[in-house]
């Protein structure tokens, strides 16, 4: 049962670009700033972007899940893409339960991407990613930069909002 202020988060494994392929034959948006890499470099991209679409697809089926977990329907849902997903980025959905009024349980949904860019053990970069090689982090998302410690080293990575999203289960 939910309770109004609860944290349910989930995360999905990063993005990658055999996904993006899957998803725009999947789907029929063949833009190629999903899949072709010299286009989206063409188009100022620095490199292919993942489909809105298909982070937010996540995001539904984070809702259908929480639905069917609970003998409810979904009502709406709906979402403001509002970030770039790139290849090798994680999703993070932060959902809130906002509100529960007559077996109706509103949601607010954020949903993040957290781009790893290096990770360094004993003070030398042991490794570095594409992100950072790239440099796919914009001057404004500089402010989202993070580290973290993990078993391999100190890892340092973006994390910015990629889609503010809400919905409605109504339980039976």
């Amino acid at each position: 049962m939910f309770e109004v202020g609860q944290i349910i988060t989930k995360v999905e494994e990063p993005i990658t670009r055999e996904q993006l392929i899957k998803y725009a034959k999947a789907s029929g948006d063949s833009n190629p700033v999903h899949t072709n890499e010299d286009f989206a470099i063409k188009v100022g991209l620095n490199g292919v972007i993942a489909h809105g679409m298909l982070s937010f697809g996540m995001v539904n089926k984070y809702v259908s899940d929480l639905a069917l977990e609970n003998n409810g329907e979904i009502m709406t849902v709906g979402c403001e893409m509002r970030g770039m997903v790139r290849p090798g980025d994680w999703l993070i959905a932060i959902i809130e339960v906002e509100s529960i009024e007559n077996n109706v349980v509103s949601f607010k949904i954020t949903q993040n991407s957290k781009m790893p860019l290096k990770l360094e053990k004993d003070g030398q970069v042991i490794k570095v990613y594409e992100g950072e090689e790239r440099g796919w982090v914009s001057e404004k998302e500089k402010a989202g930069i993070k580290t973290e410690e993990t078993s391999e080293g100190t890892l340092t990575y973006r994390e910015w909002l990629a889609n503010k999203a809400w919905a409605k289960i109504r339980l039976s």
